[in-house]
C-alpha cells in the first residue's frame, strides 16, 4: 500500500488507534465495517476475531481494566450492537474505559426501516459517557481522538461510536492526530493535610481501595503508607487487587460473598477512605452497615458518580496521583508534611521519616482483624471429603478442591469468573498479590470469566490465567474457548457443574421454600466440549482426583478445562 496516498476514513480511523497506542480490537466481523477490517490488514493492532458481540465486547472491558488504555470492541449494526450492549452496561458500571465501534447502515438509508436499523443513540445514551456518529470522512481522527479521550477522563467508561457503512470508504482529508492529553490534578497541599489530620483523630481508620488506576509502584506505595498510618485496608466488591494482600493490615473485602470480619470492621469504622472507589449498595450490604462515618473520597470524578452517604471531604485526583504525592520520587519511605501543607521530599539517601509522620505500629484492632480474616481464607474441610473414600456420592468438595488450587496456582496468577455464588470460593480462598489480578464483573454480569481469560492470557502471556465458571455462567460464552484455541491462549478453567443455577436456587430457598421453579440445568460434557474445541479437557468425580487433573490442566499449553461434578444443595463455601 502507497504510505503516500490518502486515507479512507475507516483506514485513518485504524490508524488514530494505532497512535493512541491499541495493541487488539475484539472483534465480530460485519459487512457495515469491511474498511476498517482492511485497515486492520496491515495493521499494528492485531483482531482478535470472536464469536460472539457479547464475548468480544467482555474481552475489551478486560483489557481496558488491565491496561488502562481504552478496550476496543467491534461490531456490526442490529443484532451485532444489542449483543455487545452487555458489555457497555458492565463498563459502565464498573467505570472502564471502553470504546465500542458499530457498524451501522447508510447515511441516505436512514428512518426507513431499512435491514437491521437502529437508533445508536436512543440504544446506548443512557449507559455510556459518550456516543458518536462519523458522519464526515475528514473527521475520522477526531472522532477516535475524541472517543479514546472521553474514556478515560474523569469517572472512566464506555463510548459508542458509529461508522456509516458508505462514510468509512470515503477518501479522507484528516490526518493522524496525537493523543490528547489526559489530565489528571494533583493533590491540594491543603487536602494532604486534612486528610492526615483526619487519620490522627480517628480511633479506627479504614481505607477502601478500588477502582483502575493502579499500576505496582502505586500498589507498594499506598500498601506501605496505609501501614505507617495505621489504617485497615478492605476491597471494594470485585475490585480489591490495589494491594497485595499479603499485606498485615489488609482485612478482606465488601460485597457478596464479604467476611463477617471485613463487614464488621467497615461497619464499626470511624473514617472511611475511599481511594479509587466510593460507597455503594453492595459495600453496604443495601445501605444497611457503614453509612454513617466520616468519609473522604479520592478519586478522578469531580461528581463522586455513585456515592451515598455522607461525603465530609473530596480529594479530586487520579489513584496513581494522590499515591505520587504522599512518598518521594525514589518510592522510599521517606515522605513528610510540611507545615504548610505540601509534601517535603528529602534529599536522595535520607530514608528518615519526619516528626508526626513517623510509622505507627498496627493498632490491636487491626491485628485482631487480620487473624479473624486469615482464619476465614483457610478452606474447612472434612475427613470425609479429603479421604480416598469420597467417591459414594459422585462429587467433588470444592472447599477441599481449592486448598490444591491455592497450593499449585502461583502467585502471579489472573483470577476471573463472571458473576454466581462459585466466584466466592475465588474471592475467598485465593489472595492476589499485585494489580492486576482479579477480573471479574462489578455489575454482576454472567459470562464475564472466560472472555476476560482470553484477554488475560493475550494481555499478559507471561502469567498465568485462571477461571473458576459455573455451569449456567459458563455456557453463557463458552463459545470463546474457540478463540482461546485459535490464539493459543494458556488458561485454566475449572467449571462447577452442579446442575443448577445456584445463586438464584438460594433466593427461592430462602423466599418461597420447597416451591424452585426455572433454576435447574441439565448440562453438556464440559470436558469433551473443551476437547472438541482444541483444548484440553478433563472431568473428576471425585475430590480425591481433583489435584491430578488441576495440575495437568495447569501444565497444558493451550486453553485447558476441568469439570467438577459437584451436589447441587452445595452453593458455597463452608462457613
Amino acid at each position: 500500500m502507497d504510505n503516500s496516498a490518502p486515507l479512507s476514513a475507516g483506514h485513518l480511523l485504524v490508524k488514530e488507534l494505532e497512535a493512541h497506542g491499541v495493541q487488539r480490537a475484539y472483534l465480530v466481523p460485519g459487512e457495515s465495517y469491511l474498511d476498517v477490517l482492511d485497515g486492520l490488514h496491515d495493521s499494528t493492532i492485531a483482531p482478535i476475531v470472536c464469536r460472539q458481540e457479547g464475548g468480544a465486547g467482555y474481552m475489551a472491558v478486560a483489557e481496558g481494566r488491565m491496561t488502562g488504555i481504552p478496550g476496543i470492541a467491534m461490531v456490526t449494526r442490529g443484532p451485532g450492537a444489542s449483543n455487545v450492549m452487555v458489555s457497555v452496561h458492565t463498563a459502565y458500571q464498573d467505570a472502564t474505559p471502553l470504546v465500542v465501534f458499530v457498524g451501522l447502515i447508510p447515511t441516505a438509508q436512514r428512518g426507513r426501516e431499512s435491514f437491521q436499523e437502529f437508533d445508536l443513540g436512543g440504544w446506548f445514551s443512557t449507559t455510556a459517557k459518550k456516543v458518536l456518529t462519523l458522519d464526515d470522512p475528514d473527521k475520522a481522527a477526531e472522532v477516535v481522538a475524541d472517543a479514546m479521550h472521553t474514556a478515560v477522563t474523569g469517572r472512566p467508561g464506555p463510548v459508542v461510536v458509529g461508522l456509516p457503512e458508505e462514510v468509512l470508504v470515503q477518501t479522507s482529508g484528516g490526518r493522524v492526530l496525537a493523543p490528547r492529553t489526559h489530565g489528571s490534578a494533583a493533590p491540594y497541599a491543603g487536602d494532604v493535610t486534612e486528610l492526615r489530620a483526619r487519620i490522627l483523630q480517628a480511633d479506627s481508620p479504614v481505607l477502601i481501595i478500588g477502582g483502575e488506576d493502579w499500576s505496582p509502584a502505586t500498589s507498594r506505595r499506598i500498601a506501605q503508607w496505609s501501614r505507617d498510618r495505621g489504617l485497615g485496608v478492605i476491597g471494594t466488591f470485585r475490585a480489591y487487587d490495589g494491594i497485595d494482600h499479603d499485606s498485615p493490615n489488609f482485612l478482606g473485602m465488601l460485597g457478596f460473598g464479604a467476611s463477617a470480619v471485613a463487614k464488621r470492621t467497615f461497619a464499626s469504622a470511624d473514617l472511611h477512605i475511599f481511594l479509587g472507589c466510593v460507597r455503594t449498595d453492595v459495600a453496604t450490604d443495601s445501605f444497611t452497615i457503614g453509612t454513617e462515618a466520616k468519609t473522604v473520597v479520592i478519586g478522578p470524578d469531580p461528581d463522586a458518580h455513585g456515592h451515598f452517604g455522607s461525603l465530609d471531604q473530596h480529594i479530586v485526583t487520579s489513584v496513581n496521583r494522590f499515591a505520587q504525592a504522599l512518598f518521594t520520587e525514589d518510592g522510599s519511605r521517606a515522605y513528610s508534611v510540611s507545615s504548610d501543607g505540601s509534601i517535603d521530599e528529602p534529599a536522595v539517601g535520607d530514608e528518615h521519616l519526619s516528626g508526626n509522620d513517623e510509622p505507627v505500629p498496627l493498632p490491636d484492632w487491626i491485628r485482631d482483624a487480620r487473624a479473624e480474616l486469615e482464619e476465614w481464607r483457610v478452606p474447612v474441610t472434612t475427613s470425609a471429603s479429603s479421604s480416598s473414600d469420597d467417591a459414594g456420592d459422585g462429587f467433588v468438595d470444592m472447599d477441599e478442591a481449592f486448598v490444591h488450587v491455592k497450593e499449585l496456582l502461583p502467585d502471579n496468577a489472573i483470577i476471573t469468573y463472571g458473576a454466581g455464588n462459585f466466584s466466592g470460593w475465588a474471592t475467598r480462598f485465593l489472595p492476589t498479590h499485585g494489580f492486576p489480578s482479579a477480573l471479574g464483573p462489578r455489575n454482576g454480569s454472567m459470562g464475564f470469566g472466560l472472555p476476560a481469560a482470553v484477554a488475560a492470557g493475550l494481555v499478559h502471556p507471561e502469567r498465568p490465567v485462571f477461571c473458576i465458571a459455573g455451569d449456567g455462567d459458563f455456557l453463557m460464552n463458552g463459545q470463546e474457548l474457540a478463540t482461546a484455541a485459535q490464539y493459543g491462549v494458556n488458561l485454566t478453567v475449572v467449571v462447577n457443574d452442579n446442575s443448577v443455577y445456584g445463586t438464584i436456587r438460594g433466593h427461592q430457598d430462602r423466599e418461597y421454600p420447597g416451591r424452585a421453579t426455572g433454576t435447574a440445568l441439565s448440562s453438556p460434557d464440559f470436558a469433551a466440549l473443551a476437547t472438541a474445541f482444541g483444548g484440553m479437557g478433563l472431568t473428576v468425580e471425585r475430590t480425591a482426583d481433583f489435584r491430578d487433573a488441576f495440575e495437568k490442566a495447569l501444565a497444558h499449553e493451550g486453553p485447558a478445562l476441568v469439570r467438577c461434578l459437584t451436589d447441587p444443595a452445595i452453593r458455597g463455601a463452608r462457613v
